[in-house]
């Protein structure tokens, strides 16, 4: 059974939907010890092709402001169910993802952390590029992409938890424009 590992939902019993590929427990304990170590403070948390909530409800359970984007009429409807059951208030965007960062971007939203676990079929490389274009994250934040470790990017901090993988980029400060 898929629980909240920490925060104040710790142990709560998640709701799986069936398009979901829930991350794996090992790699959402090192997560979020490398979080809270790196953000005592915590900040705002972006899970995009959010599933059953996993991790953006850990983020929210450990105290993030969490935003969850998700398309999947039965993930929505099971993210609503497993945050009340937690008790956790999250924000959930029901649309696809290519359409929130687009909205995002236009919209200047920033987050400390953007995290992106895309159905695995989906051209990973592709949509991790679009995350980044979009600029939703903060100077000093963290773009974050799980993936199969056969994947190889060309940037980034690569951390292995069996077959899956993080690549960790950190967000550049952005310069001053002259006026």
């Amino acid at each position: 059974m898929l629980r909240i590992l920490g925060g104040t939902a710790r142990g709560v019993a998640l709701k799986v939907p069936e398009s979901a590929r829930p991350s794996p427990v090992r790699l959402r304990k090192a997560l979020f010890d490398f979080l809270r170590f790196r953000y005592p403070r915590r900040g705002r948390f972006l899970d995009l092709y959010a599933g059953s909530g996993a991790v953006g409800l850990e983020a929210a359970s450990e105290g993030f402001e969490t935003t969850l984007v998700e398309k999947d009429r039965q993930a929505i409807q099971f993210l609503r169910e497993n945050a009340s059951k937690a008790r956790l208030k999250v924000r959930i965007e029901g649309m696809p993802v290519e359409r929130y960062l687009l909205e995002a971007k236009r919209q200047g939203l920033r987050f400390t952390v953007a995290f992106m676990a895309p159905p695995y079929p989906h051209d990973l490389l592709q949509d991790f590029e679009r995350l980044l274009e979009a600029q939703v994250v903060e100077p000093g934040g963290l773009y974050i992409l799980q993936h199969p470790t056969e994947l190889y990017l060309p940037t980034g901090e690569r951390r292995e938890y069996g077959y899956n993988c993080l690549t960790i980029i950190e967000a550049e400060a952005v310069q001053a424009q002259p006026q």
